[in-house]
């Protein structure tokens, strides 16, 4: 398991978990044998041998698929843009990439002309297009490194203590400080009949093991996931 621990790792149910995008849907979008279609792109784990498994890039990239969804911009246009972005900017995983917009229909990508003024390039037709857009929220609670690759995401706005980064508990959702999974302290709190008892037996605070509960709620009533 030495080779995931810096990138995640994540079943498509466990992806479904945490950003809103049916497991089969997943398996449709990524998984060659789960459709007829080529894959949008092939997953990070794959090439280190894992199937039917998602990276920490992978599930952002997902999340940023399902928000383009939800605006009404086709599959189709997607896919293209996918391909062209990634010849555009010479980068895996483009649409994590705080210049990517939609106007409803089709992707676009801003970008800075000579002359210092935005363009906005439409990337399926490849011809300007300045009419009035909508920017998605992609980079919500997003933390990128000097690079501009994803290294954290903070996936409740309402809580900034929860914390998703690869580099601990194989991606899944933590509490800070003490870096424990979410789930392994609400699980404790269940076992053990309360907070107090949860903290006790992980020699964490009280307060990190009801906010893990509370994320835990929130995960499961679908209230984080818009």
């Amino acid at each position: 398991m030495t080779a995931f621990t810096n990138i995640g790792l994540y079943s498509p149910k466990q992806a479904e978990r945490l950003i809103g995008v049916e497991a089969d849907k997943i398996r449709r979008w990524l998984m060659p044998a789960r459709s007829s279609k080529e894959p949008l792109w092939k997953p990070e784990p794959q090439a280190l041998g894992a199937e039917d498994t998602l990276s920490f890039k992978d599930l952002l990239e997902l999340r940023a698929v399902a928000q383009f969804r939800r605006h009404n911009v086709s599959l189709p246009v997607i896919r293209e843009a996918l391909h062209e972005l990634s010849g555009l900017l010479q980068r895996d995983y483009p649409l994590i990439n705080p210049q990517l917009c939609t106007d409803g229909q089709k992707v676009f990508l801003k970008a800075l002309e000579e002359s210092g003024e935005i363009a906005v390039i439409d990337l399926v037709k490849r011809q300007n297009a300045f009419e009035e857009i909508i920017v998605p929220s992609l980079r919500a609670g997003i933390e990128f490194d000097a690079k501009g690759d994803p290294i954290r995401w903070y996936p409740d706005p309402k809580d900034t203590n929860i914390v998703i980064d690869p580099r601990f508990a194989f991606g899944k959702p933590i509490v800070m400080p003490s870096h424990m999974p979410t789930a392994t302290l609400a699980q404790a709190a269940e076992v053990e009949g309360s907070a107090a008892g949860a903290a006790r037996a992980f020699d964490v605070t009280q307060e990190e093991v009801e906010r893990a509960v509370e994320f835990e709620k929130r995960i499961l009533s679908g209230a984080l996931l818009h």
